[in-house]
C-alpha cells in the first residue's frame, strides 16, 4: 500500500504543484461531468439531458470568437465565423499575428498558411528587430536587446533595454520602485479579473497564474486548482481543471490530464495485487 501511495504521488505532483496552468491542457467537452461546468459560460460544450453527459458543440455554431480559440484544435476562427479544424497547414494566415487570432495552437506562419508549435523560430534566429519584438517563440515572447534576439525572461528585461517600455501583457510598472515588473495575483484589483488569473511573459500556451478572490479581505490571492470550490473550478482554472464528481457536495477539484494518470495507477495496482 505504501509503494501504491507514493506512485500516486509521482504521478499526480508535477501537475498539481505547476506554478501557472498550460493551455494545451484544457478539458474536452467528454471530460466535464459536472452540469455546470458543461454549461458554463466559457463552456463551448453542450449538456446530453438524456445520456447526462457533455459532448462536442459544432464548430459552425459556436459565434463567439473566444470560445473557438478555446476548442483546442477542433476549429479555427476565420472571416468572423468558426470552423472545423483538420490541420495547421489548412488555416490561411500571413503572419504569426494572423494564426494566433485563427488557432492558438497554429501560431507559426510560412507567409501563406499556419502551422503548429514545432515550426516556431527560436528567438536566437531572429535577425530583424521589428519581428523580434512581436514574436512568440515555443519558449516565451521574444525581445530586441539592440544587438540580437532573446528570449524575453522578466519583465524587468524590458526596462533595461534600449527602448524602455513596459507594455506587455504580463507586466506591469511599479510608480513605487519605477521598475516594470512580472504581474501578481496581488495587483489584480477587480474580482473579475482575479477569475481569469495573472498573465505571464510565458512559455508559449502556459501563461497564466491561478489566482482567487478574498471577499473578506477584498484582495486578490494566489491559488492553487486543486483548492478551488465546485464554483470556481472550471472557470478559475481557464478550463484546465473540472469538477470531479457529478455532485456538487462530492468530489474536488481536478486536472483534465488526471485521466491519463489514473490509467498508469490502475495499471500499476493491477501488476502489484
Amino acid at each position: 500500500m505504501k509503494f501504491i501511495a507514493f506512485i500516486l504521488i509521482i504521478c499526480t505532483a508535477p501537475v498539481i504543484n505547476s506554478l501557472s496552468l498550460d493551455f494545451r491542457n484544457s478539458c474536452n467537452c467528454s471530460e466535464l461531468i459536472y452540469l455546470n461546468d458543461c454549461i458554463a459560460d466559457s463552456s463551448d460544450c453542450v449538456w446530453n439531458s438524456y445520456t447526462s453527459e457533455c459532448t462536442e458543440t459544432a464548430c459552425s455554431s459556436i459565434e463567439r470568437s473566444s470560445h473557438c480559440l478555446q476548442s483546442s484544435q477542433r476549429c479555427y476562427w476565420y472571416n468572423k465565423k468558426c470552423k472545423n479544424f483538420s490541420s495547421c497547414e489548412s488555416i490561411p494566415g500571413k503572419s504569426q499575428s494572423e494564426c494566433l487570432q485563427a488557432n492558438i495552437y497554429c501560431p507559426a506562419s510560412n507567409g501563406i498558411n499556419c502551422f503548429s508549435t514545432d515550426f516556431l523560430q527560436k528567438c536566437s534566429d531572429i535577425n530583424d528587430p521589428d519581428i523580434c519584438n512581436d514574436y512568440y517563440s515555443s519558449k516565451g515572447k521574444c525581445m530586441w536587446n539592440g544587438q540580437n534576439c532573446i528570449i524575453l525572461k522578466s519583465c524587468a528585461d524590458l526596462w533595461t533595454n534600449s527602448t524602455k517600455s513596459c507594455e506587455q501583457s504580463g507586466c506591469y510598472f511599479d510608480q513605487y520602485s519605477y521598475q516594470c515588473r512580472d504581474m501578481t495575483c496581488s495587483q489584480l484589483e477587480l474580482q473579475s479579473q482575479c477569475e481569469l488569473g495573472a498573465p505571464t511573459i510565458g512559455p508559449y500556451l502556459n501563461n497564466v497564474i491561478p489566482c482567487t478572490w478574498d471577499t473578506n479581505s477584498g484582495l486578490c490571492k494566489n491559488a492553487k486548482p486543486s483548492d478551488y470550490s465546485v464554483d470556481q473550478c472550471y472557470t478559475y482554472s481557464a478550463r484546465t481543471y473540472h469538477w470531479g464528481s457529478s455532485k456538487p457536495n462530492r468530489g474536488g477539484c481536478v486536472p483534465c490530464e488526471s485521466f491519463i494518470f489514473s490509467i498508469i495507477i490502475v495499471s500499476l495496482m493491477t501488476i502489484i495485487i
